[in-house]
Formats: structure tokens, sequence, C-alpha cells
């Protein structure tokens, strides 16, 4: 694996791991090394001011249907989990590589990276780019991000302060037309991750100078908090025109980035990856012929557009509503799916739709949706919250 920086980032990025994410997890083996440096969500819930509302759903209603919990673990701790677990099946890391070309044939691509020692160049079967939404690898194969950018970005913070005292659990959505924003337990030790969007014609270089001001509509006038890190970020919907082009393929925010609330991309990009996985050893071997990698790039491209995308789309939309009759209408639903049994469990097992086809009979992953299980149909369910 080569990587541009010199290191892994520990800028705010994803940090739950919800149940359909659990499950590749724990069948990769990194569960018990991930669950040891997390923080166990079993709530959420979304905050409604101006209506005094705070529906709750615990995560007590999936029990014995799949994990009964979210796991809070920041992107960078899971990143270094990985490593680890690459490194004793052999995988190289090497840092400060930055790719410059890619040229394939027929029987393989050669990636030139410059290194710290010059230009190298690598011969492998297959490249795969997993390299963010900025990815360098979908734009020297010239392929198009298809989609649009909003007009907000968001602010992610990593701050102290003990937000529980203010009735907020583990994850929580705050619907609020000026001050909307996601609020999430980081770990055990007070951190947590509070989200917020700002015009993106502000400058992005003052973003911090604004901090403070926002931090008056979250925390009580006065009162101390301590901010560890701030990031502000642009928001897309976006995906790759396609995620094959010959021997070259994509997976996570280089094949397409979502808005994160909801943690959509983090959940559709490990499964691209875990579909990805089962399918190009087959391909290698012999066992599959290729065109099942072009069945590969139609069925992720589907479950971004029609279930990935179009949920995060819709929980950004009710966080910042500002039409009065839909934020009544919003809390009206919000209420009716918290005090609903069936709802509830939907709410929760909504991300395992993400897993979409696993393409191949004996995929180790075909029975890892345990929807059907459950006696649950969530095909007509537009997201997870409405």
């Amino acid at each position: 694996m080569i990587e541009a920086d010199n290191d892994l980032s520990n800028a705010p990025r994803a940090m739950v791991c919800m149940q359909s994410t659990l499950a590749p997890l724990d069948g990769c083996g990194l569960l018990d090394d991930v669950t040891v440096q997390s923080l166990v969500g079993r709530r959420f819930a979304c905050h409604i001011p101006e209506f005094g509302v705070k529906a709750t759903v615990s995560h007590d209603v999936v029990k014995g249907i799949t994990y009964d919990c979210n796991l809070h673990c920041g992107q960078n701790k899971i990143a270094r989990i990985a490593m680890k677990h690459r490194a004793a099946h052999g995988v190289e890391t090497l840092f400060g590589n930055r790719l410059t070309a890619i040229e394939q044939d027929g029987h393989g691509v050669v990636a030139t990276a410059d290194t710290p020692t010059g230009e190298m160049k690598f011969r492998t079967k297959y490249l795969i780019g997993a390299d963010g939404a900025r990815s360098a690898v979908r734009k020297l194969m010239n392929i198009e991000f298809e989609g649009h950018t909003w007009a907000e970005r968001f602010v992610a913070t990593n701050v102290y302060y003990p937000f529980e005292k203010l009735g907020y659990e583990a994850s929580n959505f705050v619907l609020d037309p000026n001050h909307g924003r996601v609020v999430v337990a980081i770990d055990n030790d007070g951190l947590w991750r509070v989200t917020y969007a700002e015009s993106s014609a502000l400058p992005e270089e003052t973003s911090m100078e604004r901090l403070e001001e926002r931090f008056r509509h979250f925390v009580p006038e006065g009162v101390k908090y301590d901010l560890l890190t701030a990031r502000p970020y642009n928001i897309h919907q976006r995906a790759a025109a396609t995620l094959r082009k010959g021997r070259v393929l994509l997976v996570g925010d280089a094949a397409h980035a979502t808005n994160s609330t909801g943690g959509m991309g983090l959940t559709t990009g490990i499964w691209d990856t875990c579909i990805l996985s089962d399918i190009l050893p087959a391909v290698i071997s012999g066992e599959e012929s290729d065109t099942i990698l072009d069945r590969y790039f139609d069925e992720r491209r589907r479950v971004f557009w029609d279930i990935s995308s179009p949920n995060a789309s819709q929980n950004k939309r009710m966080m910042e509503e500002a039409d009065p009759v839909k934020r009544k209408q919003d809390m009206e639903t919000v209420k009716a799916g918290s005090e609903d049994p069936v709802g509830q469990k939907m709410m929760m097992l909504f991300p395992f739709r993400v897993i979409g086809d696993t393409l191949r009979a004996d995929s180790r992953w075909k029975n890892t949706d345990p929807t059907p299980r459950a006696g649950l149909d969530l095909e007509e369910r537009a997201g997870q919250i409405a």
C-alpha cells in the first residue's frame, strides 16, 4: 500500500461504527481490537429544541438480531488497528509515496510514485484507489466525479465538555434551522464530536474565528469547554462515473462522497472493500470472469445513489430545515418512529441496506444482513429516520 502522507491523519473524521460496520470488522478479525479502544454507544436521540422534543431509540431493540450497540472509535484508531493486522499478513505500507502516473495493459498495472528516494514504479495485477474524495487514482484515470457540492461546508470539532449533563445520549442529531448539529461522544474520557454547518461563501481560513460564536448556542453561556481540534471541510453528493477502468478499481470516498450526517460514507465505503475483497481474488484465481468487476461497478453505484446518498441528504435536510410546516412534519415523524417498536428496529437496521448484492453465490458476506431473518423488509423504507 502506498500513501502520500507521512503518517495516518488525526484530523476529525468518521468515528461511529454502526452494526452494519461491526459485521465486517468481526468477519475480518478486527472487532476485538476495535472494541477495546471504543466507547460503547447504546442510545441515539433526535433533539428538536423548537418543540421541546427529545426522541430516543435504544439499541436494545435489535438485541438477538444483530449487535446491540454502536462502537465509537475514530477512523484514525481503526486505521492503525488495520495496519497492525495488515502487517501480520505481510502487507507493507509505504508512507511518503505520492502517486504520479498510472499505466496499464492486458496483464497488469504500473503505478509511478514520487518517493523519499526518488521515482519508483510498482507493478501489480490490479490497482485499487482507496485514496479519498480527492482521489489521485480517480483523477489520473480521468474518471468524472458526478454529482454536486453543497452550498454549505461542515465544521467538525473535537471538544472536551460534559454534553451528557445537557441531556445528550452517545449519538445525537439536533434539528434546528439555525444551529442544527451532530453531537457524538468519541471516547470514555469526555471527548465529544460536534459537527455543524456554515455557508461555504464564508472564508474557510477564518472558520475558527467564528467557532466561539457558534459554540455559544451549543453550551451554556460562560461555561468553559476545551477545544482539542477542528476541521472545516466541503461536503458532496458525488460518485465516480465508473468504479472500474480496466484493471484500476475505486472504493470508499474515492468512489463516492456523501455528507457525513448519519455515517453512511464510512459504512458504504467499508462494504465496497468487503465486496471487492471477495470477488477480486476469485477473478485473479480464474474462478470468476472479470465481468463480475463490471457488476461490482454497477451495484456499488446503485447502492450509493439509491440508498446512501438519499439517506444522508434527508438527514442533512431535517437537521437544517427552515420551513416551519416541514419542521413540524419532521417532528411528528421523529416522535412516531421513536414510539413504534418496529420502526425503531428498522431505523437501527437500515444501514445494512448498503451491503447490496454480494455478487457471488458463495460470498462470505451473503448472509450478513439480519433483516430477512428478523422478518423485516426495508426495501420501501426511504432512510434511517423516516
